[in-house]
């Protein structure tokens, strides 16, 4: 196995577990990507890990829009003074 391949193999693991682990605590690895482009033989597996990579981007941008509506609805809330009953009891 030449070394290029062999470099590209393990950059390719390290994608996969990351996105596989996505919802862990992953350690931070600098990326330093191997000499040369993707092998023939790894170009199909190559752009499955980059589509998977692509969705859960997506996936990321969407969750920090809705989260970043929510945020914003409750700061919209009002608030009152602190020492102000929060109920009001109606029935009796």
């Amino acid at each position: 196995m030449s070394d290029n391949l062999s470099a590209w193999l393990t950059v390719l693991d390290q994608f996969e577990r990351a996105l596989d682990a996505a919802d862990e605590q992953m350690e931070e690895q600098p990326f330093a990507p191997p000499p040369g482009p993707v092998p023939d033989e790894l170009r199909e597996r190559a752009e499955a890990v980059l589509a998977r990579q692509q969705l859960m981007i997506n996936g990321l941008v969407t969750s920090r829009a809705n989260v970043a509506r929510e945020i914003a609805a409750l700061r919209r809330v009002p608030t009152g003074p602190g020492d102000a009953p929060v109920y009001l009891d109606v029935q009796g």
